[in-house]
Formats: C-alpha cells, sequence, structure tokens
C-alpha cells in the first residue's frame, strides 16, 4: 500500500506518479523527502548532472505544498534559467545595488526580447534581512556570489547568513519560511574544505557557516549541497549530510568514507543522468543500479548580473515605482525586527503575479 493519494498522483503528473509508484520511489519519499530535515550531498565531476539534479529534487519539493526552495546561487553558466520555467513563481533576492537582467529568445520573430513572466526582483540591505524576503510557494534565489568583488565582504555576508538563520531560529524569531530547503551549487564557494582552500581564515569561516547551518535540521531545515569532491567542503558538512547522490565518477576512498567507498567501481559508468542514492542508513535502492533522473532543457534565455552591493550602477537602477507593501509573513515580526541590529525592510523593485491556481501548486 502507497499512502499516496490518487488526486495528489494526478497533480504531479504520470512520470512523477511513475516513479512514486515504483519501489525506489517509495523508498525516496518516505525516507527522504516527507522526512523532516534530511540533508542531502550530491557529489560528481563537471558534466555528470550535478545541478540537473538539484532542479530535480526542488521540482518534487514545490508538489509537496509544504517546503520553501531556497536557491544559492553559485553565479555561473546560467545555472538558475531553468529554475524559471518550473512553473511555480520565481523571486530573486539581491543586495542593494545589485540585480539580474533576463532576456528570452522569441521564436516568432527570431529575435532577443523582453523575458515573459519575468522574476520578482527583492533588494535587500544586510544578510539577514534576506531571510525577512523568502516567499513561502516560491522558488527563491540568493543571487549574493556576483554581488561582491572582494572575497572577504563576500565572506562577511555569508557568515552574517547562516549567523542570522541559527542565532534568530534559536530565538524563536524567524521568519516563518520553515520547512525549507537551502541548495548549493558548488559548495565550495561558501563551505570551502581542506582541498579547495589552504586559507585558515577561509576554513574557519566555512566551519562556521557549517555549525550555524546545521542546528536547523531539527526545525525542518533541509540542505542540499553539490561539489566535484568529497573533500571539497568542510568535514563537519559532510557528516552531518547524511543521504548522499552519486554522480558520474564520484569517487570517495574508504579511509573518508567506507559506506559510500562501495560505490566506486559503479560511477565512472554513469551518464549525466544517472545517479546513486545513498540513504542516510547507507542503503540504496536497487543495490547495484543507478536511477534515471529526468533531464531540464536549458530555455532560450539569457541574463546577466548588474551592479556591485551599495554601489549602484545605472544599469541596475530601474526607474519604476517601487511597491510600498508589507512582505508576506513580515507584518507580525516588524516590531522585532525593529530591535535586530536594525536589519532593513527588503525593497520589492518588480513583482511576478501568477494567478491563484498557480499559487496553489
Amino acid at each position: 500500500m502507497t499512502g499516496l493519494h490518487p488526486s495528489w498522483l494526478k497533480l504531479i503528473g504520470e512520470r512523477k506518479a511513475s516513479f512514486a509508484l515504483a519501489s525506489h520511489g517509495q523508498k525516496f519519499l518516505y525516507q527522504f523527502l516527507f522526512k523532516k530535515g534530511e540533508h542531502l550531498f550530491v557529489i560528481g565531476d563537471t558534466g555528470s548532472g550535478k545541478t540537473q539534479k538539484g532542479y530535480w529534487l526542488a521540482d518534487w519539493i514545490r508538489y509537496t505544498n509544504k517546503e520553501t526552495v531556497i536557491w544559492l546561487d553559485a553565479g555561473k553558466n546560467q545555472e538558475i534559467v531553468p529554475l524559471l520555467k518550473l512553473g511555480t513563481p520565481v523571486r530573486i533576492i539581491c543586495p542593494n545595488g545589485t540585480g539580474v537582467e533576463f532576456q528570452e529568445y522569441d521564436e516568432l520573430l527570431k529575435k532577443w526580447g523582453e523575458l515573459q513572466n519575468p522574476p520578482e526582483i527583492v533588494l535587500v540591505g544586510s544578510a539577514g534581512s534576506a531571510w525577512w524576503a523568502v516567499k513561502k510557494k516560491c522558488i527563491n534565489i540568493f543571487c549574493f556570489r556576483n554581488a561582491f568583488n572582494d572575497n572577504k565582504a563576500r565572506g562577511i555576508w555569508m557568515n552574517e547568513l547562516f549567523d542570522t538563520l541559527a542565532t534568530w531560529t534559536r530565538a524563536g524569531i524567524f521568519p516563518k519560511i520553515y520547512p525549507f530547503a537551502l541548495f548549493g551549487d558548488e559548495a565550495h564557494w561558501f563551505n570551502a574544505g581542506m582541498r579547495i582552500s589552504g586559507d585558515k581564515t577561509r576554513r574557519r569561516l566555512s566551519e562556521a557557516v557549517t555549525e550555524r547551518a546545521l542546528e536547523i535540521r531539527g526545525s525542518g531545515g533541509r540542505l542540499v549541497f553539490f561539489a566535484q569532491n568529497y573533500k571539497n567542503i568542510t568535514p563537519a558538512s559532510r557528516e552531518n549530510l547524511n543521504c548522499t547522490l552519486l554522480c558520474r565518477n564520484a569517487r570517495v576512498t574508504a579511509s573518508e568514507n567506507p559506506s559510500l567507498s562501495r560505490f566506486n567501481h559503479f560511477t565512472p559508468t554513469y551518464q549525466p543522468k544517472h545517479g546513486m542514492f545513498v540513504f542516510s542508513d547507507g542503503s540504496c535502492y536497487p543495490n547495484t543500479g543507478p536511477w534515471t533522473f529526468t533531464f531540464y532543457p536549458m530555455p532560450k534565455i539569457r541574463m546577466r548580473y548588474v551592479g556591485e552591493f551599495d554601489k549602484p550602477t545605472a544599469a541596475a537602477v530601474k526607474e519604476q515605482e517601487i511597491e510600498q507593501e508589507m512582505i508576506v509573513d513580515y507584518g507580525k515580526y516588524a516590531g522585532v525586527l525593529q530591535d535586530l541590529e536594525g536589519y532593513e525592510v527588503p525593497n520589492i523593485v518588480s513583482r511576478w503575479e501568477m494567478p491563484d491556481t498557480a499559487q496553489s501548486k
């Protein structure tokens, strides 16, 4: 007995329903997706389909109708573009003075033009304010990496992001966005292990980020980190990301993790559509064969990052009326937030409102 309601199976579509009813799909749903705070570490070499599997998981999460998707943009290869076409409203959150611009190719006119149904852009004055800008039933994208030319300034911002996450969660004053899944593609840019960085300051920052982030599991926070190598992120992260998705050429030595090392002879043969999902108890199903994941094509959309934090350029500042309204779920915390070191109310500079039918997905 699957315990899955027929109406939900109809909602997710034939392909997903077929997966959900299969033995490995049942294991994925009940031992990972429907469980509170199950973390995931996705490992594989360049071109092995790691980010594609992130789209796949984000696509599944949006059908749970409970978990908020937050994507930490790695700022490479237009990785966030497929997220715009999953069928869920998208909110992009950027530091003040920065932004993201999009163009879409018009097949009829055979030229580039404005993006149809563009994402909502929200500007924030501090890293802590970004959490208050997160909107439930949306895919929220943090575009932080390319907002800073200075590595130290970027590190301070990310440290504050995770510090406020842990501190406000403990204090019970965090915005009502739990449960959520935080995706970190190429996670070494904010969570560098010894293999990536010998800089002690950067490693200390990475350890602090890990320690604070891992505190959120009990509240329903899920981390999904991606890396090319097992040791590209900190030891604390590796030990606490309790589930693993092994992509092509993912290799883990027996000294690093004996439970994962037994799969080393399988992964070199994988195609980008393949991956071995290893659950928190070390089991996988089937025992030797990989899963085949859905491919999400790259839409004909091009994007560019503009501006630098607190140094707005003409391209970054758009001449349009700023909507004077509260962000959803923010109002009841306004009094508390005024006391939290002056964190600014996020500034909405553009909005994409979906029909009510889309909001309910």
